[in-house]
């Protein structure tokens, strides 16, 4: 199959994918008063633990002024505690704080339809498609630096 028709079903099925998983956390989101984005950087704090406002900017493809904002938007709502580095004074680390905590655990109970789903799925071919997701994200990370 010609590179231009790889592109074209990569492209088509990366925005299905992502469409199918906006409206999932769309739902979960709805039920909480929270924005996508706010779920999918809690998610990301907490699968991180502590993160930087510049690894959140980086990872969801915007400026570190908007990053920096949507995070004291969530530390006003205490869904999240901002702490300056130990190591360097200028980095602004994020963190859960018990409401996130508590807004997460609410949004994984809501979606335990979506895991019993999943769990129908045999956990190797689970695996193999987690895996495949991250290696055309390598991928493709290659391509464009």
């Amino acid at each position: 199959m010609p590179t231009q028709q790889y592109l074209t079903k990569l492209c088509k099925s990366f925005y299905e994918f992502k469409y199918a998983l906006y409206k999932v956390i769309d739902s979960l989101c709805r039920e909480e008063g929270i924005t996508n984005m706010q779920a999918m950087m809690l998610f990301m704090i907490k699968s991180e633990k502590a993160i930087s406002v510049g690894a959140l900017s980086s990872i969801f493809n915007m400026t570190h002024s908007n990053a920096s904002a949507l995070c004291k938007k969530l530390e006003r709502d205490g869904l999240v505690c901002r702490t300056r580095s130990k190591t360097d004074e200028r980095t602004v680390l994020i963190t859960l704080g018990e409401r996130g905590e508590e807004v997460l655990s609410r949004m994984l109970k809501n979606g335990a339809g979506i895991s019993d789903s999943l769990g129908e799925i045999p956990q190797d071919r689970l695996d193999t498609i987690i895996e495949t997701m991250n290696e055309a994200t390598h991928m493709l990370s290659q391509i464009v630096k």
